[in-house]
């Protein structure tokens, strides 16, 4: 039988959902703030390459010990098939999604500069086969235990739509903020749409198979693919 989507998920530990709501800020903004600081203050000559796998090493290391217990849940959730499904119509959501905003942004002539794949696409090419690791392994677990596990697990208790809600803009949020003070407030608004389906996708990759490994494995898809694009 199918695995509903409103079936239950992996339970998380009281302990480890206290730890975890302490460590989000430091992942959103903290540790970027303090490391940028530390680097100038100290005089260590970080490039951006190497702080950010600081940065990568830092929030891992963080999440493993964390949320060690809810990370050996069962890898297949409910069952392979739920598994494979949550996968398929998960990337369909992310993709159609993304053609949708595309496409009316074209038909209403509105440019959409995505300045965090810039960023990513420089330390890509920087960082080589360090960076690239970090983009596609390291950050689908660190993101997918906070956002999906953490913040989407918590509140889906108490409202799904309010789960999806919360935990979507917290995913827009980790990869705009920093580009607010950056560029025009509107410009920044609008490269904050793709990233909308994309949450949608992975939060319903983590309900349809009842396995956050499901959202980090369609998560890490999602980021391999756009690392081949924009290293090409």
């Amino acid at each position: 039988m199918a695995r509903s989507s409103r079936a239950r998920l992996p339970g998380m530990s009281r302990a480890a959902k206290i730890a975890g709501w302490c460590w989000l800020p430091v992942y959103l903004v903290g540790l970027s703030v303090l490391l940028g600081w530390l680097n100038d203050a100290l005089r260590l000559g970080m490039d951006g390459v190497t702080v950010n796998i600081v940065y990568f090493a830092v929030n891992l290391a963080a999440v493993l010990i964390i949320f060690h217990n809810f990370l050996r849940q069962p890898f297949f959730g409910g069952g392979f098939w739920d598994f494979l499904q949550a996968l398929i119509l998960g990337a369909a959501i992310h993709y159609g999604g993304t053609f949708v905003i595309d496409w009316a942004a074209q038909r209403l002539s509105i440019s959409l500069t995505l300045f965090n794949n810039d960023t990513v696409s420089d330390l890509l090419t920087s960082g080589g086969t360090v960076m690239t690791v970090a983009t596609v392994l390291a950050a689908p677990i660190i993101e997918e235990t906070l956002v999906r596990g953490l913040v989407f697990g918590t509140i889906r208790d108490a409202s799904r739509w309010l789960g999806y809600v919360v935990s979507i803009l917290v995913f827009v949020f980790m990869h705009t903020w920093q580009y607010f003070l950056l560029y025009e407030p509107g410009a920044v608004l609008l490269s904050a749409l793709p990233y909308i389906p994309a949450a949608a996708a992975l939060c319903f990759a983590y309900e349809k198979s009842g396995s956050i490994w499901a959202a980090i494995s369609l998560h890490a898809i999602i980021n391999a693919i756009a690392a081949g694009v924009l290293t090409m």
